[in-house]
């Protein structure tokens, strides 16, 4: 129970820094510029999936560092399960129009 607690609880804190890595892009990167018609065009902005990924791995090196690797699938399970969220939310998919 205590497990699936703090399962939960790091998947809030990965899904938090996705959105709020979404929402001030601090990297300022875009990938797979779209143009779908002349006035519309459509990209990705890593930057928040970028910041969760950091906080991912900080995470594991720490648990690594304590000699506490049978607390890595949670935190596995954690990661994937806030980046799933954050794609069904569509972070990170921005529409421009010009």
């Amino acid at each position: 129970m205590k497990k699936l607690l703090f399962t939960l609880l790091q998947a809030l804190l990965f899904f938090i820094v996705f959105v709020v890595g979404t929402f001030l892009h601090p990297f300022n990167l875009r990938w797979g510029l779209t143009v779908t018609t002349p006035s519309v065009t459509r990209f990705f902005v890593p930057d928040g999936l970028l910041l969760t990924l950091a906080l991912f791995i900080a995470i594991v090196i720490t648990q690594a560092i304590r000699k506490r690797l049978c607390n890595t699938t949670w935190t596995i399970v954690a990661f994937v399960l806030a980046v799933v969220a954050g794609y069904v939310m569509r972070l990170g998919f921005m529409t421009h129009e010009l």
